[in-house]
């Protein structure tokens, strides 16, 4: 008896279907597609779900909203946490993050939800999601269609294959706003070099697709009307492969990343869950949302300047 398909999800903010052994995923949360806690969560169940489905041997990732692929985390959602979370030393910050990590490992996610390691767990299941995409025995393609910043860029650093529209746009801009990458830093080392890292990091300006392939960021750049297309077309061929091969291939090539990925992925948490709540990040965080402006795009994209100047929030500087 065949197991359950991932494709037959019901997930708020993916759209799935497949065609042969190609599992493509339509990210849809409109208008802009921000990455939420809400969407995590159903990357998550995604990629637990394609572990357990051999029907799928590539999974393509793209925007279900036009023009859209992940633009960045919800600086909403992110101020939300902010205004809540305690000020953390590292040592506790830790503990509280390998808790989180063995009782969601142990079946106890509802339990932590709704205990103090609430604000935790969305950083946890960040990492469980790049580790297992990591170790997928399917071959993951991201067709970056759209903005492509912050978690979600740090995210689609962990696919096997990145193909972009000539009208994609690449940003990290959590220096702008006070805080590290949350699981993608030590990746994009890897994928670029440690200096066009940091640069990207502290430009925080929006790179054309043609500079991040440049960089190494991305394999191919092709027409935005035509990237979905490509991708699928590249996932179908390379389904053909064999499935043992490919996933022993994977482990080959990925084993170096596997060896600290762990302990790297605990630093750039740690960061994040001591940085969030400081009041450099807090004052920046209201900055952005007091300069946004009702159902309008990204300032990061309006009006991007003062984020790469850094003169954003300036007065709440220490």
């Amino acid at each position: 008896m065949p197991g359950p398909q991932a494709a037959d999800l019901r997930l708020e903010t993916l759209r799935l279907s497949q065609d042969g052994h190609v599992l493509t995923a339509h990210i849809d949360a409109p208008p802009f597609n921000y990455m939420t806690a809400r969407m995590q969560h159903d990357l998550l169940s995604l990629v637990r779900a394609v572990g357990d489905d051999d029907s799928v041997r590539a999974v393509v990732v793209t925007g279900g909203v036009a023009g859209r692929y992940i633009t960045h985390y919800d600086i909403a959602d992110l101020l939300s946490a902010a205004e809540r979370a305690p000020l953390l030393s590292r040592p506790l910050a830790r503990v509280l993050l390998d808790a989180a990590r063995a009782m969601t490992a142990l079946g106890g996610e509802r339990l932590v939800e709704r205990s103090p390691l609430a604000g935790v767990l969305a950083i946890s299941r960040f990492h469980e999601l790049v580790t297992r995409i990591l170790r997928s025995r399917a071959l993951w393609i991201g067709a970056i269609d759209g903005p492509c910043g912050g978690g979600g860029l740090e995210m689609s650093l962990f696919f096997d294959v990145r193909v972009a529209a000539e009208t994609a746009r690449f940003l990290l801009p959590e220096l702008s706003i006070g805080l590290t990458t949350t699981v993608g830093g030590q990746r994009l080392v890897h994928l670029v070099g440690p200096a066009r890292a940091l640069e990207m990091m502290l430009e925080t300006r929006a790179y054309t697709a043609a500079e991040a392939h440049a960089y190494g960021l991305i394999g191919k750049v092709v027409p935005a009307a035509d990237v979905i297309t490509e991708a699928q077309h590249m996932a179908a061929r390379y389904a053909r492969r064999s499935p043992a091969a490919v996933a022993e291939q994977k482990r080959l090539i990925n084993s170096a990343y596997e060896m600290s990925s762990r302990a790297s992925l605990t630093r750039e948490g740690l960061a994040q869950i001591t940085g969030v709540p400081t009041e450099v990040t807090r004052t920046l965080l209201r900055t952005w949302r007091s300069r946004q402006e009702p159902g309008g795009d990204s300032v990061f994209l309006t009006d991007p300047q003062p984020w790469v100047d850094g003169t954003a929030g300036q007065d709440g500087r220490r």
